[in-house]
């Protein structure tokens, strides 16, 4: 197959995903001319932009964002290197797997959202329970899905181990970690989105800054344009560092391929 022809087809889709939204676009500009819903429920395309311009340039939005994305970043560390440890730890030993595996999954059980009445009684309205609450959501992912692709290490992985006799730290960089690689990236991407989505729940609560804390500030003025200019913010937010996070992956897999190659 020629390359000018996958080309061919690679534009074709680009374009045809591009039409629903612009269709989406189209049916909400023309909703309030056209009587179909009031410009006060839903606000038009050309005010929210106009809305996003005026935040931009007062700098509210460039603040509110910066304090989101450093809630995010310190609750995701903290979230994912702890379920990265811990599922490191299950992965290779089959006793603290039997042992903790059924406590982490029954916490699980408990919605997330439920933490944060208890997190505001035991460390009031600052920024430690919105930060811990945000680690909550990162943790999940990242235990379980490092803890899978610590057991699903391939036993020829385990064979070359022995041949060049990697013991302890050796072991586990050379051929641990690379073997679960791809299930180890999957935890940071849902993580990461998680966290993400996790830190607008986190500022509805005794917060002053924050996009969560805009949009809420936004529905108690009765400001729609506000509140759906945050929805927009996050969605794009979001949609950059899922982006970000797929040229990494795509880094990693190719070294992987090569590592691979060089077992098989």
């Amino acid at each position: 197959m020629s390359k000018s022809f996958i080309k061919h087809f690679q534009w074709k889709d680009k374009l045809l995903a591009l039409i629903v939204p612009l269709l989406l676009l189209i049916l909400w500009q023309s909703a309030g001319p056209l009587q179909l819903v009031s410009e006060l429920i839903l606000t038009p395309p050309l005010t929210l932009f106009h809305t996003l311009a005026d935040l931009v340039g007062s700098g509210e939005l460039t603040d509110n964002i910066i304090v989101s994305l450093q809630r995010v970043v310190i609750g995701f560390l903290v979230g994912a290197s702890s379920g990265f440890i811990l599922g490191i730890v299950m992965g290779l030993s089959p006793f603290l797997k039997r042992t903790l595996l059924p406590l982490v999954k029954s916490v699980q059980q408990v919605p997330e959202y439920a933490w944060m009445p208890l997190l505001i009684i035991l460390f009031s309205v600052g920024e430690l329970p919105k930060i811990i609450f945000i680690a909550i959501g990162a943790f999940y992912p990242m235990v379980f899905n490092t803890f899978q692709g610590i057991s699903g290490v391939p036993k020829n992985y385990h064979e070359l181990a022995n041949v060049y006799n990697y013991k302890n730290y050796r072991y586990l960089t050379k051929v641990i970690i690379p073997g679960a690689l791809p299930s180890i990236f999957t935890g940071i991407r849902l993580s990461l989105g998680l966290s993400w989505m996790f830190v607008v729940g986190a500022e509805l609560f005794g917060c002053d800054s924050g996009i969560g804390y805009m949009m809420i500030w936004g529905r108690q003025m009765f400001q729609i344009d506000l509140v759906m200019s945050g929805l927009v913010v996050i969605g794009a937010i979001g949609f950059v560092l899922n982006f970000i996070l797929e040229i990494i992956e795509k880094r990693l897999f190719s070294w992987r391929r090569s590592f691979e190659g060089g077992i098989a």
